[in-house]
């Protein structure tokens, strides 16, 4: 269910658009010709200006922070800036003289190469193949970049991004000039006409698809706005393309993809300009495209939970990032499960909070170098029966409730604090548990120093039956393969 409140906005808005269109293609008399070059002209036009300052400013902020991800998303908005300027500047009558392109009524001829047929321009200019072609190159070129920023991690860290976007840049603008100069030379691409304008149509969508699910993935752990608001774009997009291939230039409903490709561009840039005036730009854009949980988890903390999370490790030196690290292990552990979008979800929440109960421990018993005694130790064992209680003020759920409170519980039934075992002790909270214990085994605390990855991990599959889950225990190695921790050999962990 949350996968699909995640959706309903975006999946919903896309509809109404492309049923408008629909609509309105269907109906000759709700469909009139609006023949307006100027407007056309001008319209993408600024279309193509908001694009190349998002393209910058979301550029700027890769190149500063050496994320060749958000490099390759602000290139992807310089080519669709680039191309929908080539789109605008070869509009007949402009820059480019089309003698068939304007009928001594002021009516276009032809069609621009869009589904309608075949584009007439017997003068030989090739403004409306020019017209076509980059319209469908700003949005293919969008979707490749798109893609690339939500799944490529570049090899070679030292990749010069700024020359990469410069270099773009550089094919953009000779794309434009070529365009306008030698506008015959359209015809060689010709992705306005079948059958490659179809196969096109199939490539943007199969580009969109799986950037769109990186992002729906990103917004069920951080709740981020940026991340919503590029599901909302990757739907419009998706409008966009097929409105080109199927309707008739200049008819109302062909006006459509303009309104909505301008509404995605500024979308984007809204919520950017807000990040940049608010100083997280840099670490909403990272959290967008990051494989690592924890840092979309980190981005995604409401400043109250971020508060109380620093709050309770401020209080432990040695465990410093510990409920976040939890949280990304067990995330990791629960894809490996194949859990649903929700309990993934609840793991993050219940993860980055796990250990707020501490923060009634005593800093004496909290950071004891020996071993505790008996009263020292029943306060430990009640942190998560107080974590529960501060869960609750922060309007936590059910699931993630049950997460915090059992998650030192054992499957042989010798856990706390309700000494539950085997199948009885929440699933989800048998995750965090060998999450919890991983991450404490492979960090320094104050009464030993941190094992390294391989011996906690075999250390918790040889517990696997007597203190976790097996299922669990069995996923960690896979759910942490390439996480590495050093480490020497140490004693017991206390978590």
């Amino acid at each position: 269910m949350g996968s699909l409140r995640a959706l309903l906005g975006p999946v919903s808005s896309s509809l109404a658009a492309l049923g408008l269109f629909l609509v309105l293609h269907a109906s000759p008399n709700l469909d009139p010709r609006l023949p307006a070059p100027g407007f056309h002209f001008w319209v993408v036009s600024g279309t193509s200006l908001l694009a190349f300052v998002l393209a910058l400013l979301v550029g700027v902020v890769g190149v500063r922070a050496r994320d060749a991800r958000i490099v390759f998303l602000g290139a992807g908005f310089a080519g669709l800036g680039g191309f929908f300027a080539l789109h605008g500047l070869a509009t007949p009558g402009y820059l480019i003289e089309a003698a068939s392109a304007v009928d001594g009524a002021g009516h276009a001829g032809g069609a621009y190469g869009y589904g309608a047929g075949p584009s007439e321009d017997p003068a030989g200019s090739g403004s409306s193949t020019v017209v076509a072609v980059a319209a469908q190159l700003s949005v293919a070129s969008l979707a490749a970049w798109m893609f690339a920023a939500a799944y490529l991690r570049p090899a070679d860290e030292r990749m010069p991004l700024g020359g990469l976007l410069a270099g773009w840049t550089g094919v953009l603008v000779a794309a434009v000039v070529i365009g306008l100069v030698r506008p015959e030379w359209a015809s060689f691409v010709p992705v306005d006409q079948d059958p490659l304008r179809w196969a096109t149509t199939a490539g943007v969508f199969l580009l969109l698809a799986p950037a769109g699910a990186r992002f729906l993935e990103g917004y069920r752990l951080s709740r981020s706005g940026l991340h919503l608001v590029m599901l909302y774009v990757v739907g419009w997009i998706a409008v966009t393309q097929l409105i080109m291939i199927l309707g008739e230039v200049y008819q109302l409903s062909w006006w459509l993809y303009h309104a909505v490709l301008l509404a995605a561009v500024a979308a984007v840039l809204a919520t950017v300009a807000r990040q940049m005036q608010a100083g997280k730009a840099t670490s909403a854009l990272g959290a967008l495209l990051s494989d690592d949980a924890e840092r979309r988890l980190s981005y995604g903390l409401r400043p109250e939970v971020r508060a109380l999370v620093v709050a309770t490790e401020a209080r432990d030196r040695y465990t410093g990032g510990h409920m976040l690290r939890v949280a990304d292990h067990a995330v990791r552990i629960g894809r490996v499960l194949s859990l649903g979008p929700d309990s993934l979800r609840a793991l993050a929440q219940a993860g980055v909070v796990h250990d707020v109960g501490k923060i009634e421990v005593p800093d004496a018993v909290l950071n004891k170098p020996g071993r505790l005694d008996d009263d020292e130790f029943e306060r430990v064992r009640q942190h998560p029966v107080a974590g529960v209680r501060i869960g609750q003020a922060l309007g936590m759920h059910r699931p993630e409730l049950e997460i915090i409170r059992h998650h030192h519980e054992r499957w042989d039934g010798g856990g706390y604090p309700d000494g539950l075992k085997g199948a009885a002790i929440p699933r989800l909270a048998r995750v965090l548990a060998v999450a919890d214990v991983f991450d404490a085994l492979t960090s320094d605390r104050s009464y030993r120093t941190a094992w390294c990855a391989e011996r906690a991990i075999s250390h918790i599959e040889r517990e696997a039956g007597t203190a976790f889950d097996p299922a669990c225990a069995g996923a960690l190695r896979e759910a942490l393969r390439g996480v590495v921790h050093g480490g020497a050999d140490a004693g017991t962990a206390r978590t």
